[in-house]
């Protein structure tokens, strides 16, 4: 008689494994559910405080103190690949929350001295502290005004890249164009934040006109051994893997003649490194209001997460919730719009991008559909964003994959890493050609997390197996914004991991490209075979 299966023994206790306990705890989950809608207010409140400071200090030393040091800080941290994630996003991404306090700062310690006296006129001091002051003011204030200029150099970078991109593919480049305007350059979104605040915070739930339904349930688990963070889903001794829904019930966003009748979907995957985050604490939410306002109903999508589920846990359950929309799941729930349930546009970022690779490359496998084998679950669209396509490198990675999500030894264990990296899929890589299946990739050419020589061979290599005819080799490239078929894939200039969780200027263009991509998607719909059922590998 056989043992019934001994389930993975759990990792050892190390510094890793602690962080990720940490960040799985209730009480760390708590305290990002409060502050994660917040977020947007970050850059209004920094302005805001900034002014305040310089108008109100008492001495024109704490003053630089309060204003000047934190933002020449917080520059050179976010140009720093170790503090590329929330730095990168708030600072390098939003340049003018730097650049105008100093602005402001600077011409008040002008005036100070002009006047020959403090800022506060009870305080007085020296003319040498003031000259001190001005010049250290002005040496800090030019760096910030410098990350400006060359975030605006990156943003007219990352829109040439676009263009050239989408011109190489089969998608409408003076489309992509058109929408675009100059003035989109120069908008102020981190000074005036309040009408993103409006439209984005609080998961939609109050201020916009997007509908929301939260805690569909696509499929249920065992609950023996459940991460923290997905603990509130668990009844009795079952756990409730859920989506929320987003959507529109008229498209007033903008008019526009649809092809057929119903709404085509959009799962988008949340990253979290495999091991953090859920679907309403990884949203990325200017995303996910572009695809509802083009037109998708999008689902924002748990699975379960390492330690507590080792892989492939997580990709059987994504590929489970397009088996359970395949089967009309989602009509359940939404029925005040139509639905095309067979038009599915997979999304994700990060650890949610490498997932959705992977749910084409492994369509209709078997292996990872248990119980739903014959449930078609190709789908008709791709959008990636920075997701990494090699979990074997760099070594960081793939002792994270050892120690919390395979929970194996890579050096005995070759072929189980190998399954779980896109860049392994030669032969479904091939049976992609010629099937025009529309897919966007982006990622920043400063991402710390996910290495971007790893994503260039990748892409080089996909796009190959798809029939595209470089003009030189990898290694001899000088660009690498590629096109082919409707595959668009661009370097998103001078941006860092997670650049499109914040409205900028970069994140705009992203957006545009996405609904570029969502239109072709929602164009191919009803043309029948493969071209409009998506096919199979």
């Amino acid at each position: 008689m056989t043992s019934p299966p001994q389930p993975p023994a759990p990792p050892p206790k190390t510094a890793l494994s602690k962080l990720v306990a940490f960040g799985q705890s209730s009480a760390f989950t708590k305290w990002m559910r409060v502050s994660l809608p917040f977020m947007n207010y970050v850059p209004l409140l920094s302005v805001a405080a900034s002014i305040a400071l310089t108008l109100t200090l008492s001495s024109p030393t704490a003053v630089l103190c309060a204003v000047t040091a934190p933002h020449l800080l917080l520059s050179v941290c976010a140009f720093s690949r170790s503090f590329s994630f929330v730095l990168g996003c708030l600072i390098s991404d939003q340049p003018l929350m730097v650049l105008i306090p100093q602005t402001v700062f600077i011409a008040l310690s002008l005036l100070s001295v002009l006047n020959n006296r403090s800022l506060i006129p009870s305080i007085d001091a020296s003319e040498n502290q003031h000259d001190k002051l001005l010049y250290v003011n002005i040496g800090v204030s030019a760096l910030s005004i410098i990350i400006g200029a060359m975030n605006f150099v990156d943003s007219i970078k990352t829109y040439n890249n676009f263009k050239v991109s989408i011109e190489q593919s089969n998608l409408d480049a003076n489309t992509f164009a058109a929408s675009v305007k100059w003035y989109d350059f120069i908008k102020l979104y981190s000074l005036f934040p309040l009408p993103y605040i409006l439209e984005e915070s609080f998961n939609n739930k109050y201020l916009s006109r997007i509908k929301q339904i939260q805690n569909a349930t696509f499929a249920t688990r065992s609950a023996s051994n459940v991460t923290p963070i997905l603990k509130e889903h668990v009844e009795g001794d079952k756990l409730n893997l859920s989506c929320d829904i987003y959507y529109t019930i008229d498209d007033d966003y903008e008019k526009r003649d649809e092809p057929s009748s119903g709404k085509p979907v959009v799962l988008y995957i949340h990253g979290g490194a495999w091991m953090l985050g859920s679907k309403d604490l990884g949203v990325i939410q200017p995303f996910i209001n572009e695809a509802v306002y083009s037109g998708y109903i999008v689902l924002s999508v748990d699975y379960r997460l390492a330690p507590s589920s080792p892989w492939p846990a997580c990709l059987i359950d994504i590929k489970e919730c397009i088996s359970w929309v395949r089967r009309g799941g989602v009509l359940t729930h939404v029925k005040d719009v139509e639905i095309d349930i067979k038009t599915i546009v997979v999304a994700g970022d990060s650890a949610g991008g490498h997932l959705a690779n992977l749910v084409i490359l492994t369509e209709n496998l078997r292996e990872y559909q248990p119980g739903f084998e014959k449930v078609d679950t190709a789908v008709q669209g791709v959008i990636d964003m920075f997701g990494p396509s090699d979990i074997r490198e760099p070594e960081s990675t793939r002792k994270a994959w050892e120690e919390c999500i395979i929970q194996k030894s890579f050096d005995l264990n070759k072929v189980d890493f190998d399954n779980a990296c896109p860049v392994t899929y030669d032969d479904r890589m091939k049976g992609l050609k010629g099937r025009g299946l529309p897919w966007l990739q982006c990622i920043g050419t400063r991402d710390g997390l996910v290495p971007i020589e790893i994503n260039r061979e990748y892409y080089y290599k996909l796009l190959t197996a798809m029939g595209k005819a470089f003009d030189a080799p990898l290694n001899a490239s000088t660009s690498f914004c590629w096109g082919h078929e409707n595959v668009v894939r661009c370097e998103i200039q001078g941006s860092f991991h997670g650049f499109c969780g914040f409205r900028s200027v970069k994140t705009q263009l992203f957006l545009k490209a996405a609904r570029l991509l969502l239109e072709e998607v929602k164009q191919r719909k009803g043309t029948g075979g493969k071209r409009g059922g998506g096919g199979s590998i």
